[in-house]
């Protein structure tokens, strides 16, 4: 009969190897791990193959060391299909699933994962599983699962979660509740991180820690957006509940950005910078562009604008020195030079506007 290409024979080796001596008499057992044999039978190549878990074990580390992702991934899944219940087979379930979550195969990594999750459920390993099946549902952009994950997590999947992991599992849930829409449970996960570092504000590792950085940074961004969406426009009585409400935005705002700018992380920091600009640069904007009543005349509106520009002056003033600071910060840390770069152009593009403010008030001097 003849045998197709790579068909298992299913001949194990015995799990038992009994040594006999010179005499033939029993020695000691020695428990070994299975092996497999697989005939090959092609035009030509005709031969017995052997499988070895530890072998593939071996070869799949090296590869992955190698950083070829796709071998590696390829040997921890023959040794989770053929041995899955061996000594090998979870921690082949966990390296085979990241392998090919490194290789941008998430979708194919997440089963792993998941049955390495059902299998060891309430242990450190499924602690470490789950997390990276909430970076594989954030790589594919789908929020609900990834904040499950975390919920997942949270609760807590492993009772011996560490300070660390609780701050980086709401922090994270936070951006994916952030990009589900969700701003005000996405604000009370990034403050909740902000109180699990606070707790245990203590711990080196929080000093420089990139989730307490990131969920101070956002926090202002939740602000700093509900501070944009205010636009002033008349009545004068709507335009009074809007300044007000949108200066307590801008407020929170801008104490969420010092903050974040005051942990000095390289990515946040810098970041955080621009946006403290951005913000009073933002509010003259607005308010510069408010709504004038229509029965002004043509020399009211003049004037008008003109009163305007020197109540508005300072915030200008502000964001340059706030801009000028964020650079000198950026080259300090060596970091963040794209926001760097925006930070100049804002830098400029004020400047500017000061230049202009200033030639207009010379022309309104003049006549």
């Amino acid at each position: 009969m003849r045998i197709r290409s790579r068909v298992s024979m299913g001949l194990w080796l015995p799990l038992t190897v009994w040594l006999v001596g010179a005499c033939a008499s029993a020695g000691p057992v020695i428990e070994m791990d299975p092996m497999h044999f697989e005939v090959v039978d092609k035009p030509g190549d005709s031969r017995v193959e052997t499988l070895d878990p530890a072998v593939l074990f071996r070869e799949a580390g090296t590869a992955f060391t190698n950083e070829d992702y796709a071998t590696a991934a390829a040997k921890y899944v023959l040794i989770v299909e053929r041995f899955g219940e061996s000594r090998y087979g979870n921690v082949s379930r966990f390296n085979g699933a990241l392998a090919l979550e490194r290789a941008g195969r998430c979708p194919e990594a997440l089963p792993h994962y998941t049955s390495l999750a059902e299998r060891v459920a309430g242990s450190k390993d499924a602690h470490d599983a789950v997390f990276r099946m909430a970076s594989c549902h954030e790589a594919l952009e789908a929020w609900r699962p990834a904040v499950e994950a975390l919920d997942r997590i949270l609760a807590p999947e492993w009772k011996g979660i560490v300070s660390l992991d609780k701050l980086e599992a709401y922090a994270r849930r936070g951006w994916y509740r952030y990009k589900q829409g969700d701003l005000a449970r996405a604000e009370r996960d990034y403050k909740r991180a902000l109180k699990t570092y606070r707790k245990d504000i203590g711990n080196p590792a929080m000093l420089g820690n990139r989730w307490v950085s990131m969920a101070q940074y956002e926090v202002g961004q939740i602000y700093s957006e509900l501070f944009a969406a205010i636009r002033f426009r008349l009545p004068i009585e709507e335009m009074a509940r809007d300044l007000e409400d949108k200066s307590n935005l801008f407020i929170k705002a801008q104490n969420a950005y010092v903050k974040a700018v005051r942990h000095h992380h390289r990515d946040f920091a810098v970041k955080s910078g621009f946006q403290l600009g951005a913000l009073f640069e933002r509010m003259y904007d607005d308010m510069m562009a408010a709504e004038v009543p229509d029965d002004l005349t043509e020399e009211e509106i003049e004037i008008y604008y003109s009163e305007l520009r020197k109540h508005v002056k300072p915030l200008v003033t502000k964001a340059i020195d706030i801009y000028e600071r964020n650079v000198q910060l950026g080259r300090r840390l060596k970091g963040g030079e794209e926001w760097v770069k925006k930070t100049e152009a804002g830098l400029a593009r004020l400047k500017e506007v000061l230049r202009s403010d200033a030639e207009k008030d010379a022309l309104e001097a003049l006549k």
